[in-house]
């Protein structure tokens, strides 16, 4: 072989090894980043400690019909729940593990976005893009959180990565459409929306036809049917008007039009939640968003990322944590854009760059702190800060240890006059029936209270034999004059014991 030949050989050799290998550095990068201290946290209420103990109560049950509470629990489907009680059932049941299937997932989309803006652009954008997302507050902090919203973005993802390959003329692409979406619909339902929703938009954008279905258009409808009806079917036919009632009368069709759970919100609000959770890249958005919307190279996740904020947008309920699927294709449209803009600049300017780049995120960190913080504050009632923490579940589990407990039956009863306490992480931790129950009024404002909760007069759970009851010190001098209370464990704010009625 000549010299030529063998030069020639070795740039194909590397040429191939480099996208690669900067593939794999971007998903260590990520893993290193999102993965560290991923379980040191308490369970957050709601929806996280919701997740998590559905998954571990498919544990020794019916792995098609999820459970929260001990009962059937109709609101999402259950593909992420599957994971996570995949990793319960390996790994044990922890907060690390019922994280885990997010932040593999986040470390999935990052290997996405990496992989797309390397081939379409190089490493500079491909780099760019990586370095934006993982320093986007809104990405990261759904990133490491047991929630649903990471494998929802990573099936629609896929799915624009179908569309592409069609618009360069790969039908086969509708397969990768296809499965994506069927992903997506399994992990969170009627969310997954946005992603047919950009489909619709760019067939008319892109003036398709029918010369860009053909027969893989139809054989990943088909895939998609095989992979999201069967769950649906089993649980219509299980439950009927029930299943339907929740999974799609509470949680599509009332969450889209009247304000649920306190999130009671502008329709502007998601710009807050921008200026929040993106800045400081929220300042290059309009910038990238003009230059690529004369391009056509990235339109799909142009077309995505705006479907997803004005639809959210146009919801009654409105939740930070919704706008979770934008954040991976303004990170891909602003990489593009920087790459193109400066791509061809000495090493040295992209040092300066990422120095410069890294003390305006410090900047902007620091100045939307307040605002992500009232963001994600939960409340109570009467105005109350509530914090996430291990008080209750470690007083309950100390008081269930103890040789007083021994022998105790029934739902644990829990009473904070002012706000709903902690029952999913509660109930995660001690893994025993619960009873949100109060002495006199239980506010107007918690009545939706959730419907988890069913709330109910102390009275009716009080007898001749013992119950568990967890409570806010204050409120044991409150406690009637015919019922009799004993301290188990008491706690900085909280305190254990039983209760029953008074001997006569």
């Amino acid at each position: 072989m000549s010299l030529q030949s063998q030069t020639s050989l070795q740039v194909n050799q590397v040429s191939r090894i480099t996208p690669r290998i900067s593939l794999w550095l971007a998903a260590l990068l990520s893993a290193a980043v999102i993965l560290p201290l991923l379980g040191h946290k308490v369970l957050a209420d709601w929806d996280e400690g919701i997740y998590a103990e559905v998954s571990r109560e498919f544990l020794g049950r019916n792995w098609l019909v999820p459970h929260w509470g001990f009962y059937p629990w109709f609101e999402k489907p259950p593909l992420a729940l599957w994971i996570s009680a995949i990793f319960f059932q390996f790994f044990g049941v922890n907060e690390f593990w019922a994280r885990c299937g997010s932040a593999l997932a986040s470390i999935g989309i990052i290997a996405v976005i990496h992989n797309v803006a390397l081939r379409a652009r190089g490493t500079v954008a491909a780099w760019a893009s990586t370095a934006i997302l993982l320093t986007t507050f809104g990405f990261f902090r759904v990133a490491r959180m047991g929630e649903l919203d990471a494998l929802l973005t990573l099936g629609c993802l896929i799915g624009l990565a179908g569309l592409s390959k069609v618009r360069e003329g790969d039908r086969r692409g509708w397969y990768w459409f296809w499965s994506g979406f069927a992903v997506a619909v399994m992990t969170k339902g009627a969310a997954a929306v946005t992603l047919p929703l950009s489909l619709l938009v760019l067939f008319a954008w892109n003036r398709w036809g029918r010369r860009q279905l053909g027969l893989a258009f139809w054989g990943g409808l088909v895939l998609f049917a095989a992979i999201v009806l069967p769950w649906h079917l089993y649980m219509l036919h299980a439950f009927g008007g029930e299943f339907l009632r929740e999974y799609l009368g509470l949680h599509v069709i009332t969450r889209a039009t009247t304000q649920m759970e306190g999130h009671t919100t502008p329709w502007w609000y998601y710009g807050k939640v921008l200026l929040g959770y993106s800045s400081p890249w929220l300042l290059l958005f309009p910038f990238a968003l003009w230059w690529q919307a004369r391009r056509s190279q990235f339109r799909e996740y142009l077309v995505f990322s705006l479907v997803v904020l004005v639809f959210f947008s146009a919801m009654a309920t409105r939740s930070p944590k919704y706008i979770f699927p934008a954040y991976p294709a303004l990170a891909l449209l602003i990489g593009d854009w920087l790459a193109a803009q400066f791509g061809r600049r000495s090493r040295r300017f992209w040092w300066m760059a990422a120095v410069a780049g890294l003390a305006a995120f410090a900047a902007a960190s620091a100045m939307t702190k307040p605002l992500r913080q009232s963001l994600t504050t939960t409340r109570s009632a009467t105005g109350t800060v509530l914090h996430a923490d291990r008080e209750a579940q470690s007083l309950l589990l100390k008081a269930l240890r103890s040789p007083q407990a021994s022998g105790i039956s029934g739902p644990i009863l829990l009473w904070q006059e002012d706000t709903v306490a902690q029952l999913p992480s509660i109930l995660f931790y001690v893994q025993r029936p619960l009873q949100q129950v109060y002495l006199a009024h239980y506010p107007d404002t918690l009545s939706e209270a959730h419907r988890y909760a069913d709330p109910e007069p102390l009275r009716n759970f009080v007898g001749m034999t013992p119950s568990l009851i967890l409570l806010e010190k204050p409120l044991a001098a409150e406690i009637p004059s015919g019922m009799q209370f004993t301290p188990v464990v008491v706690g900085k704010t909280l305190e254990a014991g039983l209760i029953e009625l008074s001997p006569r």
